[in-house]
């Protein structure tokens, strides 16, 4: 990886939290409008919102490892506490969407 691919990544890894749960999120709320208005088979929707937190969780707990070498200047400590952070939010949210998905019933 050359050193501009991984300044890079330095730089917008700790936004990787939010982007797999914004990711999660339009797919949790468009796949209920898609799937209400087309198919109309609610057992669908709570299927792919699993999937997409699965693949959510994963992605954002890959980000959660401690990496050697982290956090050595106080802007780089910064930002690995903060991208720690909003993972850790991003978890909840995405978990506090599931559930919402699991315990109402779509396309009522």
């Amino acid at each position: 990886m050359s050193a501009d691919a991984k300044a890079a990544r330095r730089s917008f890894g700790w936004l990787a939290g939010p982007a797999a749960w914004a990711a999660f999120f339009l797919v949790a709320y468009a796949s209920e409008s898609l799937i209400c208005t087309r198919l109309g088979e609610p057992g669908w929707h709570g299927a792919i919102v699993v999937a997409a937190a699965s693949v959510a969780v994963l992605l954002i707990a890959g980000r959660l490892r401690p990496r050697a070498g982290e956090g050595r200047s106080a802007t780089l400590g910064f930002q690995v506490r903060a991208g720690l952070g909003l993972a850790w939010l991003s978890l909840v949210a995405i978990g506090w969407t599931t559930l919402g998905v699991l315990i109402l019933p779509a396309c009522a």
